[in-house]
C-alpha cells in the first residue's frame, strides 16, 4: 500500500490569511499600489494614481469576490468606481477642457449617489424625506468630486484629502456597523499611503484626474452607503465634507514636498479625527 503523501502547500494557512480582514482591506491593498506605483512612477508617473484604484479592487476581490451582478448596492459602487476610473483618464488625456466642463462632475457625482440610494427612495413614504435623502447623498458626493478635482493640480493637497477622506470615512463606517463598507473604505486609505510612498521614493509625486476622480467618488459612495444602508451618522458626512476646504490652508510653499503633506496631514487628522469622534459618539464602540 503506497504511503499517503501530501502535499506541504495544502497545509500552508492561505485561505486564512486571504480571509483576514486586515490583509484584505490593509496588506493586500497596499501591496499592490505599492508595486503599481514604482512601476508607474518610473514610466508613466502621471498614471500612477491606477495604483490606488487597482489597490482597492485588489481588495473588493477579496472581500466580495469581486462580482457586478445582480446589482447590489456594493456592486454599484465598484461599477461606478470603473467608470470614474474611465471620466478621469478623459480629463487626462484633453486637461485644456473647458473649465465649466469639469461643472458636469458635480452632476455625475449626484446622479451616482441617488442611483446607489433609489431603493431606499423608492420606499419612502414621505416626499420631504425621499427629497432631503437625495439631496444630502448627491450633494455631498457631487461637492467632493468638484471640491478635490479642482486640487488636481496640487499633488500634495490632494493627496493628502484623500488619504483624510478614505481614513475617517473606513474607520467611521466600521463604528457605523457596516464591517463591508469599513473595509472598502480603509482599503482606498492604505492604497493611498502606499501611493504616496511611491510617489516619495520617486522624489515626484504626480496626481491626474484618474486618481482624484475614481478616488473621490467611491469615497463619497461607500459614505453615503454607510449613512444609508447601515447607521453612519448624516452629522459624520457634513464633517467630511470640510476636507476639501481645510485642503486649502496656506502651507510654506518653499518647504520640501514631505513636510508639506506633513503639515496638511495634521492639519486635517482634526477633521477625520472628528467625524469618526462623532460616530463612535453615537453608535459606541466597533463589533469587532
Amino acid at each position: 500500500m503506497l504511503p499517503n503523501i501530501t502535499n506541504p502547500l495544502n497545509s500552508l494557512p492561505v485561505n486564512e490569511l486571504l480571509s483576514n480582514p486586515l490583509f484584505q482591506s490593509g496588506i493586500a491593498p497596499f501591496g499592490v499600489s505599492l508595486l503599481l506605483g514604482l512601476i508607474f512612477y518610473r514610466f508613466a508617473g502621471f498614471w500612477a494614481g491606477i495604483a490606488v484604484v487597482a489597490g482597492f479592487y485588489t481588495a473588493a476581490w477579496l472581500v466580495t469576490d469581486l462580482k457586478f451582478f445582480p446589482l447590489t448596492s456594493t456592486r454599484k459602487i465598484m461599477l461606478l468606481g470603473l467608470v470614474a476610473l474611465g471620466v478621469g483618464l478623459i480629463f487626462d488625456l484633453y486637461r485644456s477642457a473647458p473649465r465649466w466642463l469639469t461643472h458636469l462632475l458635480f452632476a455625475a457625482g449626484f446622479a451616482a449617489a441617488v442611483w446607489l440610494v433609489w431603493p431606499v427612495l423608492m420606499r419612502k413614504s414621505d416626499e420631504w424625506q425621499t427629497w432631503m435623502m437625495a439631496g444630502l447623498a448627491g450633494g455631498y458626493v457631487g461637492w467632493l468630486q468638484v471640491s478635490l478635482f479642482s486640487l488636481r493640480d496640487k499633488s500634495e493637497r490632494v493627496s493628502i484629502a484623500l488619504l483624510a477622506l478614505a481614513g475617517g470615512t473606513g474607520i467611521a463606517a466600521l463604528i457605523g456597523a457596516s464591517a463591508l463598507l469599513g473595509q472598502l473604505a480603509s482599503a482606498i486609505a492604505a492604497a493611498m499611503v502606499a501611493f504616496l510612498l511611491a510617489g516619495l521614493f520617486s522624489s515626484r509625486l504626480s496626481v491626474g484626474g484618474m486618481l482624484v476622480v475614481p478616488v473621490t467618488l467611491l469615497c463619497g459612495l461607500l459614505g453615503v452607503a454607510a449613512h444609508v444602508y447601515a447607521k453612519l451618522p448624516w452629522v459624520t458626512l457634513l464633517i467630511l465634507a470640510a476636507i476639501p476646504l481645510v485642503a486649502r490652508v496656506p502651507l510654506p510653499e518653499e518647504r520640501p514636498s514631505w513636510l508639506k503633506m506633513v503639515l496638511l496631514l495634521l492639519c486635517l487628522a482634526p477633521v477625520a479625527g472628528g467625524a469618526i469622534y462623532i460616530t463612535w459618539s453615537q453608535e459606541g464602540v466597533p463589533l469587532f
